[in-house]
């Protein structure tokens, strides 16, 4: 792979009696683009390796410039484990270099279920208090979690004080000290184990150039996406920056000094700094998008909005990402494996032999259904006899008219 693609990092681990444990790669075409100008923002997942020797998939996924998947990197593991999680993210470390980067997971098993069974009361207590959780994960102010967290002691004190102690810091957008562009799930990650929910059943040579095949098509298909955008950024931002266009029309903007504008908006007074991209309910510094109120003060002094775009969103971003050059490995005159067990070349030229992973059952029924976020929206389902929602013609006990 190095070979073929020089810059890719590929790393092997193996036993000290030659048994596959560890491989992580990252094709160079996946680093530069990162690099380059995709946003700092990196999901990692882990997915069951389904083939003959079992294992896990580990991934790291970014965003490019559409908010479209971008493989970074990925590994295949014998285990599961601390050790294994350590590994791989010390080599992603050094793929990423010094790119300050956001790294979004699953929680910790113990923190799978993000409302405890116990702290809820049947299935409307439970929608209840997601709605508090919601709440408080997703508001931008920090006056917007204090509200939150006030309502949901007066509901449910328990509940409170287990969010206190889960270290709101990391998951909380008020909370959090860095910029993570709304991104609050490992949707995208997720994503990345179904795009290859097939491969995994297959052996690790196979999967690693299906991987490469599929990694290739994917790439391909994005940079043709990019070229048909209408303007120079794409298509979901402009429809949301029209959105905060039409919004911002009927607030009231006052120049103030150095940059600063204030806004009104009914008995609401905010602040919006132009030169440094910042607005008191921080939509703009939090995403990169100008919000309502920052779109009200670009209009308002005749400036083109998309220019107060962060750059992440734009063409030229996206043309860096996709940039980079990707080939396929020649297999034409790949190594053989001969009756005797030795790996050897059409020339008789003998290579290191390396063994399968050692394998071992995992007890219980092996789970293949993700856990997912509980703040991921769910669809809702409509009965197409009454067409009333939360459940289906089959369940339906409703009286027809």
């Amino acid at each position: 792979m190095i070979a073929t693609n020089p810059g890719s990092s590929v790393e092997l681990s193996y036993s000290d009696d030659d048994h596959f444990e560890k491989l992580f790669i990252a094709h160079s075409i996946s680093i530069e683009g990162f690099v380059r100008g995709c946003q700092p923002i990196i999901a990692i997942d882990s997915a069951y390796m389904s083939g003959p020797y079992g294992g896990a998939l580990f991934s790291a996924t970014a965003y490019d410039a559409n908010d479209s998947m971008f493989p970074l990197a990925f590994g295949v593991m014998s285990s599961e484990n601390y050790e294994d999680w350590l590994w791989f993210l010390e080599k992603l470390k050094i793929v990423v270099g010094n790119k300050e980067v956001i790294i979004i997971s699953d929680r910790h098993p113990t923190l799978l279920r993000s409302v405890p069974e116990h702290n809820t009361r049947g299935n409307k207590g439970k929608e209840n208090a997601l709605q508090f959780l919601y709440s408080i994960a997703y508001g931008r102010l920090e006056h917007d979690y204090n509200v939150s967290m006030f309502e949901l002691q007066k509901y449910n004190e328990a509940l409170a004080t287990w969010v206190e102690e889960n270290a709101p810091h990391h998951w909380a957008m008020s909370k959090f000290p860095k910029q993570r562009w709304d991104k609050m799930t490992t949707n995208l990650a997720e994503s990345f184990n179904a795009w290859l929910q097939i491969e995994r059943h297959h052996s690790i040579c196979n999967f690693l150039l299906e991987h490469m095949s599929k990694l290739a098509s994917t790439l391909v298909k994005h940079q043709e996406e990019s070229k048909n955008w209408k303007w120079c950024i794409r298509p979901k931002i402009e429809a949301k920056v029209q959105e905060n266009i039409a919004k911002g029309a009927v607030y009231l903007v006052t120049p103030f000094m150095n940059g600063v504008f204030r806004v009104c908006i009914g008995r609401a007074l905010l602040n919006v700094d132009i030169l440094n991209h910042t607005c008191t309910c921080r939509g703009w510094q939090m995403l990169g998008i100008p919000c309502e109120h920052a779109t009200a003060v670009i209009i308002s002094i005749g400036q083109n909005v998309t220019d107060f775009i962060d750059d992440c969103y734009k063409y030229p971003m996206q043309e860096l990402i996709y940039g980079g050059s990707f080939s396929s490995i020649e297999t034409h005159d790949m190594p053989t494996v001969d009756d005797d067990g030795l790996v050897r070349s059409i020339i008789g030229e003998v290579f290191f032999s390396l063994k399968p992973p050692h394998t071992k059952c995992a007890p219980g029924r092996p789970r293949k259904k993700r856990i997912e976020s509980q703040f991921q929206d769910k669809r809702t389902v409509y009965c197409s006899r009454c067409h009333m929602s939360d459940h289906n013609r089959k369940t339906c006990k409703n009286p027809l008219p």
